[in-house]
């Protein structure tokens, strides 16, 4: 057999290994990046509902309080792919009298 078939048939080989160990690698990353993602989805959820509901049960919040969860709210809702759940919490916050 020629030389440069062998080189090209381990050289094929040695590809393929490196190619399936870096797919390998980047889909135990995004496997371990999706589940901080939705633990940290879920942590932000349960953090405006509580906060949200303690607002509206004192009758009030103030202009700190207020920023501050609609900036949690914006994350969660557009940069974690959130649905509506908290849509109607926030209505009622941002309906309270600002003291």
């Amino acid at each position: 057999m020629d030389k440069t078939i062998i080189v090209a048939i381990i050289s094929s080989g040695a590809l393929s290994t490196l190619v399936s160990a870096l797919f390998n690698v980047w889909q135990a990353r995004k496997k371990r990046n999706d589940g901080v993602r939705a633990g940290m989805k879920m942590l932000l959820y349960d953090r405006i509902k509580h906060l949200g509901k303690s607002y509206i049960e004192r009758g009030s919040i103030s202009t700190d309080e207020l920023e501050d969860l609609v900036e949690m709210h914006s994350i969660y809702h557009e940069d974690l792919d959130g649905n509506g759940f908290l849509d109607a919490i926030m209505a009622s916050v941002k309906a309270l009298p600002i003291k």
